[in-house]
């Protein structure tokens, strides 16, 4: 039988490309027998030449290396159980849906490691002789020995615990109640999306209708032997929160509604067998690199980190970045630490068992960095059961292994490319400046460094007594094996970085100046979590509050966690250029600041605003009645009381920007002889007089009588003389015989009497 190290679990339930299998055996040379769980036939698969083969060890690595292939959870549990055991919860959310999850999982590693059997007695004897003070510290009194005695019956295998099968279902599962209360509550609360009514409204209507079960008044159930409950306001909202999705609102609000709202020197440690401990440290390359020449980001200087293995000193993983070291980082190296690896096929044919250098350490011995004290590292302990361990201050022989892998890759590699930092002395001996020399791009250096570790894995180490470093890798993975995780897909998860309520739109998602979406999965996604939301979070469209991971070295996705499933959602990087290749968060972030200082460069926000100033001028003088009218309400509200007791006196002093005034010019024309009054006259109508009332009426009669009279009077007649003198009246007639009023009154309208 060829050399095959991963241990595979005999009828273990494992998913190959998404299909649920069975692991039978080991078949003869390099065959490994599996089989299709619903059907029972063997897997089998289509090779480059189109030719079914049936599953192998070269098929498997493929697997692995895509992701693949992992670990299924057992069924045969209850159903809220098997809901957990299946869902993409890491340690950390599981701790967050289960407070008690941690202990249960801390209590059976504990009893595993230790190899305690499985009854009452030898495990009080194995928690009171391995829980130690800071178990006591952290988790307090170790539990009762039955309870652990159930725990490790059913909440996984000895040495196969998982944090998802330690949380509790307690609560999870939905009981049923009486069907006729939950069938009154569902209708009416679809009710709600048919009309108009609302909540209070729904509510009454529920409580009216099983008041009438209760009765035996109600026409479509009989009566109960028990009486139903009635129901609260807070559960008929909930009941119609639950119901809210496209068709429900848009059969309420309208097709358009519905439309709009929804679319990351000294003797050091000796291990005994593989994967027992690794190492983890960064270094500066002394080298200068081209970065990006098409987006002119030209020079700078990488940061080379690794993970060794401390029992045969080869290189678990390995990267270069030219970020500070960070938790990103950490999460790259252990990542790449559990995949097979890519060697050069001149290693590849002599020795294929170099490709198998991958493993989950026990322990990671690392310094007092800040990346690796941060909660995402506990989170990491956490997914993969291993133990961070900080180094002393000032003591590099605790990790002399992984300091002198860096001066292994340094003489091979760093110190040979052009572009490469020489002591200052030699520098200017020479008249030697590296960034002249600098041609590597960072892939080109990677593959270098990868090449160089792979001589370095089949070169004799005077550490091994002269052995290299991939004979020991051999000689133990044999007697030990390799561990991997149980979920690779849970394993990468743990270790992205997370970010936590964020906004969710029917766009997608806006971070760091880019747009996450994806035109199937948003809608689908806010179906589930908007009726989630609370209150006081919902806005008029369709929004909800999620928590997404992301790859810091590959921006084109992230990972959505969707509450209600427990599940990931994959939105895809929308922006232009971001899709054809991964960049870093380093290279978008040195994108945008090469954005930015050419925007200064362009022109100053200063400038911007003057000419904003100069907008809003030319629009006030275009509109002087908004101004105006603008000017009068400030008048008005600077002499509001409550306005006033806050500002205080004001006083404005309006000042009017000078305008030119047009004036018109007027010819003169050439004098003219003759003027004439028709010439200066207005052709204007004349204005029309106001009707005359009865009393000038009556005067204009009077007028005209004497006029008439005035001219029966001869034509010699002087004008004064015309009109006749009176008669001088007689002695006694206006003693003797006056006239009556009536008479005179009469005389005087006669127009005879003249």
């Amino acid at each position: 039988m060829n050399y095959f190290p991963y241990k595979l679990k005999r009828n273990q339930l494992y998913s190959i490309e998404g299909q649920p299998c069975v692991f039978t055996s080991h078949g003869y040379g390099t065959r490994l027998n599996f089989e299709h769980a619903a059907t029972g036939k063997p897997v089998e698969y289509l090779d480059d030449a189109g030719v079914v083969r049936p599953m192998d060890q070269d098929r498997f690595r493929t697997l692995l290396q895509n992701g693949q292939f992992f670990q299924m959870a057992d069924r045969g549990q209850s159903p809220a159980k098997n809901k957990i055991a299946e869902s993409h919860l890491t340690p950390a959310e599981c701790e967050e849906l289960d407070a008690d999850s941690a202990l249960r999982l801390a209590t059976l590693r504990l009893l595993d490691r230790n190899g305690v059997m499985t009854g009452v007695k030898a495990i009080s004897e194995g928690l009171a002789e391995h829980w130690t003070p800071e178990l006591h510290t952290k988790y307090g009194e170790a539990p009762n020995p039955h309870t652990v005695k159930r725990w490790m019956r059913e909440r996984g295998k000895v040495g196969d615990r998982d944090a998802r099968e330690a949380t509790s279902a307690q609560g999870r599962h939905c009981y049923d109640e009486d069907g006729i209360r939950m069938e009154i509550r569902q209708r009416l609360a679809l009710t709600y999306y048919a009309s108009k009514k609302s909540v209070t409204d729904i509510n009454v209507l529920t409580n009216a209708e099983i008041s009438r079960v209760n009765d035996g008044t109600s026409l479509e159930y009989e009566m109960p032997t028990e009486p139903l409950l009635p129901v609260s306001l807070s559960t008929t909202y909930r009941d119609i929160k639950m119901l809210e999705c496209e068709q429900t609102v848009g059969a309420r609000h309208g097709k358009q509604a519905a439309y709009s709202r929804w679319r990351g020197a000294g003797k050091g440690h000796e291990a005994e067998r593989p994967l027992e401990f690794g190492l983890m440290d960064h270094t500066p390359i002394p080298a200068l690199l081209v970065i990006d020449v098409e987006r002119a980001i030209i020079l700078g200087r990488p940061t080379f980190s690794a993970l060794v293995d401390g029992f045969s000193r080869v290189v678990l993983s390995h990267m270069l970045s030219f970020n500070a070291p960070s938790y990103a980082t950490v999460s790259e190296l252990l990542r790449r630490s559990v995949l097979p690896k890519i060697v050069p096929p001149i290693i590849k044919n002599k020795h294929p068992e170099a490709q198998d250098v991958c493993g989950l350490c026990s322990t990671y011995h690392v310094d007092g960095g800040m990346e690796f004290r941060s909660h995402d590292m506990e989170s990491m302990s956490k997914a993969t059961g291993a133990t961070v361990r900080i180094s002393g201050r000032k003591k590099p022989r605790e990790r002399a292994l992984v300091e002198r892998i860096f001066l292994t890759i340094h003489n091979y590699v760093s110190s040979k490319v052009a572009g490469a930092h020489l002591p200052i002395a030699l520098s200017r001996e020479y008249d030697y400046d590296p960034a002249v020399d600098a041609v590597l791009t960072l892939d080109e250096l990677e593959a270098l460094i990868m090449f160089a570790i792979a001589v370095y894995h089949t070169t004799p180490h005077g550490g091994l007594n002269e052995k290299q470093p991939l004979l020991c890798w051999k000689q133990g993975t044999a007697q030990y094996g390799i561990v991997l995780p149980r979920d690779p897909r849970i394993f990468e998860k743990a270790l992205l970085p997370k970010i936590n309520s964020h906004r969710l739109t029917h766009a997608g998602i806006e971070w760091n100046g880019l747009r996450f979406g994806d035109y199937k999965a948003v809608p689908d996604l806010l179906a589930d979590l908007v009726p989630l939301e609370g209150k006081r979070q919902r806005l008029k469209n369709a929004t909800a509050t999620v928590s997404f991971r992301y790859d810091p070295y590959d921006l084109r996705k992230i990972w959505v966690i969707n509450r209600k499933t427990n599940q990931d959602v994959e939105l895809y990087c929308q922006t232009a250029g971001y899709t054809d290749e991964p960049i870093s968060l380093w290279m978008h972030e040195q994108i945008r600041e090469k954005a930015k200082a050419e925007a200064a460069d362009f022109n100053s926000r200063e400038w911007r605003d003057a000419c904003r100033a100069e907008l809003l001028d030319a629009i006030d003088q275009l509109t002087p009645e908004a101004k105006e009218r603008e000017r009068k309400l400030l008048a008005k509200l600077l002499e509001n009381k409550r306005i006033r007791s806050i500002t205080g006196e004001l006083a404005t002093l309006q000042r009017e920007r000078p305008e030119p005034v047009d004036i018109p010019i007027i010819y003169a024309d050439v004098i003219e002889h003759e003027m004439h009054d028709a010439d200066t006259l207005s052709r204007r109508p004349a204005p029309q007089k106001a009707a005359p009332t009865a009393s000038k009426r009556r005067s204009n009669r009077q007028k005209a009588k004497a006029a008439n009279a005035r001219e029966a009077t001869p034509e010699d007649m002087p004008e004064r003389d015309r009109r006749a003198p009176a008669p001088p009246p007689t002695p006694d007639a206006s003693t003797t015989d006056p006239e009556p009023r009536r008479e005179r009154k009469k005389r005087s309208n006669d127009s005879s009497y003249f």
